[in-house]
């Protein structure tokens, strides 16, 4: 009886899941992944590797830093032995400051970065809203959803319009960079 039960649920489900999925295409509800454009579409990966390049750029910065501190540390610890108190506390004092410094530097970097990033992902979104705009209208959709932000768990891959929206983000990007005759 349970079995019997289980299976007629199941199957309603089924049904349930399915009637939705073709109203939802009949009322011309779709959803994209913002986040897969952000990572897939050309100009996504293009502002992936400049922030890339920046970090790494900075890192070596901060690297070489660091290795000035080390060994300003170490010579310290070697002459703490051979030179005055005073001295001492007058080298542990630059130290002090120039780590710091250090510090204060790595900070900076970190929030240029992140200034970067926003910059680039506000302007690709922009662009990508203006794309999604004309797919919704040229395909006569009701409603496009963000797949994160609308919080859905479980969608037909048959309404994702995700692959479409880096395809002609792409195609648009490329249009606008062609050289105009």
């Amino acid at each position: 009886m349970k079995r019997f039960i289980f299976t007629i649920l199941c199957t309603m489900s089924i049904l349930f899941a399915f009637r939705f999925s073709v109203n939802a295409q009949r009322l011309g509800i779709t959803y994209v992944d913002l986040q897969r454009v952000m990572l897939e579409s050309d100009k996504g990966k293009e502002a992936k590797n400049s922030l890339t390049g920046e970090a790494e750029k900075l890192k070596k910065t901060l690297d070489a830093k660091q290795a000035e501190l080390q060994k300003m540390k170490d010579a310290i610890e070697r002459q703490s032995a051979t030179i005055t108190p005073d001295a001492r506390a007058g080298k542990e004092k630059e130290y002090q400051s120039k780590l710091k410094d250090y510090q204060r530097l790595a900070n900076d970097y970190q929030g240029e970065l992140q200034q970067k990033d926003a910059e680039f992902t506000q302007k690709i979104l922009k662009d990508v809203e203006e794309v999604i705009k004309t797919i919704g209208e040229k395909d006569k959709l009701t409603l496009i959803l963000e797949k994160s932000q609308a919080g859905i768990l479980f969608a037909n891959p048959a309404i994702d319009i995700t692959n479409k929206v880096i395809s002609q983000y792409n195609d648009s990007v490329k249009r606008k960079s062609a050289p105009k005759k």
